[in-house]
């Protein structure tokens, strides 16, 4: 076989096209100190994630899912261990590396949504887009409610984060982590908050955006949102118990929960 780059011939002589991973990580450790007793919220965990799949973190609550996540996206650091995106080793950056490194590569969708208060929906997603992003966008406001119509809010644009459902605001919080169009997405049980139809509607969205070239990572306790996972990673007490790949994932319109 000739591998050239990111190509390579099968054994029929067909060229087929090899993914890198865009997240790399090796003998990943974070330890806790609870008193004198040692607590590992991740113990040896060594993952890959590629571009243009979704990749399920599934485990209970406490098994260290958001822990993963958080470290992926500079938010915490490994006791040891390695994770290297795009090629660089995020831990290693400096504050203002690490920075930049959110700003420009990381969509956060958080459990608990993370909304400015005093911002209406549609201006906290153009908040991103004019400050975050720290370059111009060109007509934000267009932009903004067309990512909230995407969502399903296009209606409650002018309303403040009070004014809207734990299910809404969670919606506006999606809509904002895809504004700024990163390479990677992570997603902390973004259908938590969400009815059926609605929580099917936010899975489509998210499986469309990795199609478009980007990784999308979503933890959750769900197993039957594992099904439209490209790649699932079961994890119990900060171990991995496995690693299953999936070449035809299921659509999110066949999901029942």
């Amino acid at each position: 076989m000739l591998l050239i780059g990111v190509l390579m011939m099968d054994q029929i002589g067909k060229v087929i096209q090899i993914q890198k991973p865009i997240i790399k990580i090796s003998n990943l450790f974070k330890t806790y100190l609870m008193g004198e007793v040692k607590v590992h919220a991740l113990n040896n965990v060594s993952i890959t994630v590629y571009p243009n799949q979704v990749t399920v973190i599934l485990g209970t609550s406490g098994c260290g899912k958001t822990t993963m996540l958080n470290m992926i996206g500079g938010i915490d650091s490994p006791s040891s261990g390695k994770i290297v995106v795009d090629n660089q080793n995020i831990h290693q950056l400096n504050q203002s590396s690490l920075c930049n490194y959110r700003q420009e590569k990381i969509g956060f969708v958080f459990q608990f949504f993370n909304l400015i208060p005093n911002l209406t929906a549609k201006e906290n997603i153009e908040f991103v887009l004019e400050y975050v992003l720290e370059k111009p966008v060109y007509n934000k406001s267009k932009r903004a409610l067309n990512l909230l119509q995407k969502v399903g809010l296009g209606h409650r644009a002018d309303h403040f984060p009070y004014q809207l459902s734990g299910g809404e605001q969670q919606r506006v919080s999606i809509a904002r982590a895809l504004a700024k169009e990163p390479k990677i997405l992570l997603a902390d049980e973004p259908t938590g908050e969400l009815d059926y139809r609605t929580g099917l509607q936010i899975l489509d969205l998210l499986v469309s955006f990795a199609k478009s070239g980007r990784a999308v990572l979503i933890v959750t306790h769900n197993r039957e949102i594992a099904k439209i996972a490209h790649r699932v990673i079961n994890l119990r007490d900060g171990k991995i118990l496995s690693i299953n790949d999936n070449p035809n994932p299921m659509k999110a319109s066949q999901l029942i929960w």
